[in-house]
């Protein structure tokens, strides 16, 4: 039978308005071509996406937008009666950059609980960059979620890409797969907005955050950023980030940092993240938040650490830094020098050491035993007020008995955090003789080790230089080597050293042989003369001298002798006992 005129066609079938109703009641998805969409990039559909997002709701049914672009020049609100949404094509806000939206709601404030959602493939977009003045412009606003999965595909050019809301009630329990997030001041910001509504217990898995180079350039940037209005809840407690990568373009003086934290919450965790093109920090706290883990897996700055404002009034946060040289945060502390400045003294007039340290040369030499190549002390090393100069050449290393250890990791700090030295390491056999040119002695993180002929060892083949990102050192040493000098040489010219530190795998404790009766070097030795014309004494009687002993300080051991200036059987007595000053 022929349809009436005011038929209509829906999914190839004849059906009359009246059983219009029915039909999508029946349905599980609604689409917003029932309401009049078209979804082709140039009409404005947001009616007929609004109409779509009221159905679902009242129905409880799925809200489903088809392949297109779907432009609206407002938001959309999509309730918490919808089971959900699934999206394969793009809603795409045509306001200018100065006009703010909230573009796409999810679910219903109050008390509601917006339970067992899905939302799969959301993709939103801005037309027109935004210009970042407003934070009221929000590609995608997910409010009071509960258990639920929300999968994002895109959300593109806004102030805020995505923010997680608890607004009267919380957002909680909840899953989201996050995709590409792009050109936002905030990606993510987990917010509250009222005191009784909180944002907690969230897993988040992928996202890749990023800013093309020369948006926005005089704003700071940031990746995900936790928050709330004045008076709000505070405690953003367990959020766990796995594999997030950010890209978010730096440019100076304005930052891109990965994670902002406004709030006092703990257990913000993020897992083997990735930081190209951010600043030397993964993470900003303006507040009290503590038990926080940022774990960086590759970045294009070597010294990644966490910036606490001065409103911060908590630390008690770890960055675990698996990029490049990661020993170093998991090995036990061996040895440290922390302030070479305090541990020189002086060996002889132009000669200086360090206590517990080898001074080292990469000049020419004929010695090949570990204490011909270990000095008390060298000319080259000059004392300053912060630390030690040394000359291109000259080095101070630990020696350490690796007959079974073979993993280390060595960290120096030049005066005013400057780049410069090279990682220095020698190898001896088990009878202390030097091992020379021997493949497979020694690798290095990063830089691969070259060797000195002249010095009969081998030096790192870059500065040791937080931009070249090898400022800590990770050592492996060969089946072969029983000895190990390791240290710092200023190999290119004169470096400033103020402090340094090895560390070893914590199942061994390796011995470290400075000072011992095997190698007497980095011992402080102090020589004093002083002339002293000799009262004539009565027998019996006795006089004292004080003599002043420069840099000896209260514990060290001090040898006293005299010597006459006229020849006599009793001119010169032997040395006195050792004495301890006071």
């Amino acid at each position: 039978m022929a349809a009436r005129i005011d038929d209509l066609m829906v999914l190839g079938q004849n059906i009359s308005k009246t059983d219009l109703a029915k039909y999508l009641r029946d349905r599980e998805a609604v689409p917003p071509r029932d309401f009049g969409g078209l979804g082709d990039g140039a009409a404005n559909d947001r009616a007929a996406l609004q109409a779509c997002f009221d159905r679902a709701a009242a129905d409880g049914k799925f809200a489903v937008i088809p392949p297109g672009t779907w432009n609206v020049d407002a938001g959309v609100t999509l309730g918490g009666g919808a089971r959900g949404l699934i999206m394969q094509g793009v809603i795409q806000y045509t306001g200018a950059a100065n006009a703010p939206a909230t573009v796409l709601t999810l679910g219903d404030g109050g008390t509601t609980r917006n339970g067992e959602k899905l939302y799969v493939n959301l993709q939103v977009t801005r037309q027109i960059q935004s210009d970042w003045a407003s934070e009221a412009d929000i590609g995608i606003l997910a409010r009071n979620l509960d258990a639920s999965l929300l999968d994002l595909r895109l959300v593109s050019g806004f102030t805020i890409g995505l923010r997680t809301l608890g607004d009267g009630r919380g957002f909680e329990d909840t899953t989201l797969i996050l995709g590409r997030i792009l050109n936002n001041r905030y990606g993510l910001d987990v917010h509250c907005a009222t005191a009784t509504a909180w944002n907690t217990s969230i897993r988040y898995y992928g996202g890749h955050f990023a800013c093309a180079t020369g948006i926005n350039p005089t704003f700071d940037r940031f990746g995900v950023r936790f928050s709330r209005e004045a008076g709000a809840y505070n405690n953003h407690n367990r959020h766990i980030f796995d594999g997030p990568n950010f890209e978010l373009r730096q440019l100076d003086p304005n930052v891109a940092i990965p994670f902002l934290n406004e709030t006092s919450g703990s257990a913000i965790i993020g897992r083997a993240q990735r930081m190209e093109a951010c600043s030397p920090i993964v993470a900003r706290h303006t507040g009290a938040a503590q038990d926080c883990e940022y774990e960086v897996a590759w970045a294009n700055s070597y010294q990644i650490g966490i910036d606490y404002t001065a409103t911060a009034s908590r630390c008690g946060n770890a960055v675990l830094n698996r990029h490049r040289a990661p020993a170093s945060r998991h090995l036990r502390l061996l040895g440290a020098v922390p302030n070479l400045r305090a541990a020189a003294f002086r060996h002889s007039a132009a000669e200086v050491g360090v206590e517990g340290l080898a001074a080292v040369a990469t000049s020419t030499t004929a010695a090949t035993t570990l204490a011909g190549l270990s000095f008390n002390g060298l000319d080259g090393i000059t004392a300053t007020s912060r630390g030690l100069i040394l000359d291109a050449q000259r080095g101070l290393a630990f020696v350490v008995d690796c007959a079974q250890a073979k993993e280390f990791a060595l960290a120096h700090w030049l005066v005013g955090g400057a780049d410069g030295g090279r990682l220095f390491v020698r190898c001896f056999d088990a009878g202390m003789a030097v091992r020379e040119n021997l493949a497979g002695d020694v690798l290095a993180s990063l830089t691969t080790m070259q060797w000195n002929a002249p010095a009969k060892a081998w030096t790192g083949g870059s500065v040791m230089a937080d931009a070249s990102l090898n400022r800590r050192m990770t050592v492996r040493l060969g089946p072969g080597v029983a000895v190990a000098q390791i240290g710092v040489v200023g190999f290119d010219g004169q470096i400033e050293l103020e402090a340094l530190r090895l560390y070893g795998l914590p199942e061994h404790a390796p011995a470290l042989l400075c000072g011992t009766p095997a190698l007497p070097v980095g011992q402080r030795e102090f020589a004093a003369e002083v002339t002293w014309d000799l009262p004539n004494l009565a027998p019996g009687a006795t006089s004292l001298l004080d003599v002043t002993v420069t840099g000896c300080r209260q514990g060290d051991v001090a040898h006293a002798s005299l010597a006459s200036a006229t020849r006599s059987s009793n001119s010169t007595p032997p040395p006195g006992p050792p004495t301890r000053s006071g």
